[in-house]
């Protein structure tokens, strides 16, 4: 008899089993062990709710996944050998989903065991015994809310993705889904919206300009025009102006800064990330998402699918000391950086930063493209645990000056000065 403990994938299972020992017998479920059926029908029983006017309840019928059989059977083996079961798959909605759908499959094995639900938003041998020593249980609220996209998926596929068989000559290649369905009405709106806007015709003014006595320009934008914000909208307009100008000379008649303070972004959550790597490096979200899998499971990050910027207590100070010892205190800020998530965000995730922040990408020997995510990740994560910096924004205004000037104008130009970086 033991204890059994069971991940989504076998890197996974293989990193834990190292942690806990051998009184663990850590196996991997690879995924979900359980669907809807692939042929059939629905299989979602939708019935109106006889207690609540308007309302319907849908039960789905679910099936051992054909190619998880083998893997269904081992467990149910170790199950029955084991005196106490740890469900640990990700921390997430699907993973929720994926432990209860493990202990419904393996009730009949269990019937008298304790049955746990351990989660860990970092494989570190740490993170996993903490959670082993503080098992809770299943969420069912988030096991709901992934049964509902689910059925969302299946009622949507099976019955928009035929119409694009019948009226789109592409075979059955094309499919429907609860996302991508409701996207493409946003993008048709959109697009009939900008179809139907009349371009109306305006003109930018500003003048190349340069101090007496030095060689490079720069350019100054019209501010004020006649003491009001210019709207140029002709281009005969524009012309009396440039006719107006015509010989004038410029002068400064105020320099004005502005102190302002920079504070660093958040940490990474999924969406930022896919959005920071597909603007610095081209990655589409799988690919992203893809190359933080891997990491997590070589405990290098902490769990890729997170809609939160927490950051634990210990991680925090860590980054402080590493700051402090790296770069300097100056670079510490009086408080710790603390940043606010979303309200829907599940708020017992962290967001997604590096375990060990003393590790560096170019010392872990990774691929190119996951270097280049860990560089992003770590980056962002010791940022935003640094001090703001500390910026002066000069603006200089100069008038145009000529004694038979019809209009009066200000040009303005703006530059930031980093005082702190």
């Amino acid at each position: 008899m033991g204890k059994l403990f069971i991940v989504e994938s076998p890197a996974k299972a293989k990193t834990i089993g190292k942690y806990l020992g051998g009184e663990f017998n850590v196996l991997a479920s690879v995924g979900h062990i359980r669907d809807l059926p692939k042929k059939g029908g629905l299989a979602i029983k939708i019935e109106e709710d006889k207690n609540k006017e308007g309302c319907w309840t849908f039960t789905p019928t679910y099936e051992v996944s054909s190619d998880k059989a083998k893997v269904v059977s081992e467990l149910r083996k170790a199950a029955k050998a084991a005196d106490e079961i740890f469900l640990a798959p990700d921390p997430d909605r699907e993973g929720e989903a994926i432990a209860w759908h493990l202990g419904e499959v393996l009730k009949n094995d269990t019937k008298g065991k304790k049955v746990w639900r351990v989660t860990y938003n970092e494989i570190t041998k740490d993170a996993v015994t903490r959670a082993v020593a503080n098992p809770g249980e299943i969420n069912m609220a988030r096991v709901d809310a992934q049964q509902a996209r689910r059925i969302l998926d299946r009622l949507v596929g099976f019955q928009v993705s035929p119409m694009l068989w019948k009226y789109l000559h592409y075979g059955n290649t094309l499919s429907a889904g609860r996302v991508q369905s409701a996207a493409l009405r946003l993008l048709v709106e959109r697009e009939r919206a900008i179809e139907e806007f009349t371009p109306q015709e305006y003109f930018v003014m500003g003048v190349e300009a340069k101090k007496d006595g030095t060689a490079g320009t720069f350019t100054a934008k019209l501010a004020r025009y006649d003491g009001e914000k210019p709207d140029v909208k002709t281009s005969s307009q524009a012309a009396l102006m440039l006719n107006d100008l015509d010989g004038a000379a410029l002068e400064v008649s105020k320099v004005e800064d502005k102190p302002r303070t920079r504070h660093a972004a958040a940490p990474f959550t999924t969406s930022t990330l896919q959005q920071a790597a597909s603007g610095a490096y081209g990655f589409t979200p799988h690919v992203t998402m893809g190359i933080a899998q891997k990491l997590y499971e070589e405990d290098l990050i902490t769990y890729m699918r997170t809609d939160s910027v927490n950051i634990a207590p210990e991680a925090r100070k860590a980054a402080a000391a590493f700051i402090a010892q790296k770069y300097g205190k100056e670079y510490l800020p009086e408080k710790p950086n603390i940043y606010k998530s979303k309200a829907s965000a599940q708020e017992a995730h962290e967001a997604i930063r590096p375990t060990d922040v003393t590790k560096s990408a170019s010392a872990l020997g990774l691929d190119p493209r996951a270097e280049k995510l860990y560089d992003l990740i770590w980056k962002r994560f010791v940022a935003s645990q640094m001090a703001a910096a500390k910026l002066n924004l000069r603006t200089v205004y100069i008038d145009a000056v000529k004694d038979e000037l019809k209009h009066s104008y200000v040009f303005t130009a703006s530059v930031t000065e980093i005082l702190f970086d």
